[in-house]
């Protein structure tokens, strides 16, 4: 799944682990326009048990985590004024 927020693109995949017991969330976010162009966040990645988590929620929580840290890298370099 890919989504643009706030100038980058995060593209998020999840999966089963090895043993079939988490799921494996990863959320890849790099900049596509404005300041943000060419800019490359550190992936967020989540390990959550398959048992009290499906898959829609592992999504949503990565994705959150991901809408966070662009969040926070807007604060950290402000636009000029």
């Amino acid at each position: 799944m890919s989504i643009e927020y706030r100038g980058f693109q995060i593209v998020v995949d999840t999966k089963a682990d090895a043993t079939d017991t988490q799921w494996l969330c990863h959320a890849e976010i790099t900049g596509v326009e404005g300041q943000a162009r060419d800019v490359v966040l550190p992936p967020v990645e989540l390990a959550l048990p398959k048992l009290k988590i499906d898959v829609l929620m592992g999504v949503s929580m990565v994705e959150h985590k991901a809408r966070q840290t662009v969040d926070e890298w807007h604060i950290a370099h402000p636009a000029p004024v």
